[in-house]
């Protein structure tokens, strides 16, 4: 249910500000390493994990709200993982998971020009769609539920970059989860981070007539 409600909701309310309001449509990919700290609930001790590789890939809108203050949401698909080292006779675990995004920004741009340095902060939200735990050659799905994996994870992101006067831009950013990726007693808190690089392009603006 929650897979299906967020990207409708997305798509409604990208759809809605489009409408309303002057808006410059933008597409995004990019590349990020992703790490967890898992917290034992039961001797509250804090370890952490060995990154893995992932990317993003998704589409959005930049709405204007007073000068250089933008609302700037977008939907995306991005792929986090983490890797847990291998300890005497246990091997290294690989775990990976695939979201649909919805980060909610705001932006602020540095210059009134359209182009130079802006940086970028909010909550996102994410909707597991599956994941995997990986031992050596042996691959299993993950299990969602109120005592297994969340289905649901909330992220802070904090992004600086830079537009070029094509419309065409870089930047770097860090998310950090607000909410752990595990439900009940049994499972530790896990909690995941990454940061990245992407690119991005500026594809139209549109400026509704009344």
């Amino acid at each position: 249910m929650v897979i299906r409600i967020v990207p409708m909701v997305a798509l409604l309310t990208l759809s809605f500000i489009a409408f309303a309001q002057p808006v410059t449509w933008q597409v995004r990919a990019g590349w990020h390493t992703s790490s967890a700290q898992i917290i034992n609930k039961a001797s509250l001790k804090k370890s952490t994990t060995n990154h893995l590789n992932g990317f993003s890939a998704g589409a959005g809108i930049r709405v204007e709200f007073d000068k250089q203050l933008y609302f700037t949401p977008r939907i995306q698909y991005s792929l986090h993982g983490y890797e847990v080292a291998a300890e005497k006779q246990v091997p290294a675990k690989q775990f990976r998971l695939h979201y649909i995004e919805i980060p909610v920004l705001l932006q602020y741009d540095f210059s009134k020009t359209g182009q130079g340095f802006y940086a970028q902060g909010g909550p996102s939200l994410g909707a597991a769609i599956s994941g995997s735990q990986k031992t050596e050659d042996q691959q299993t799905p993950l299990r969602f539920g109120m005592t297994q994996y969340n289905r649901v994870n909330i992220d802070a992101l904090a992004q600086i970059g830079y537009r070029l006067k094509n419309g065409l831009a870089i930047d770097a950013s860090y998310t950090y989860g607000l909410t752990s990726i595990t439900n009940g007693d049994d499972l530790p808190t896990v909690r995941m981070a990454q940061f990245g690089i992407g690119l991005s392009y500026h594809i139209s603006k549109t400026t509704n007539q009344k």
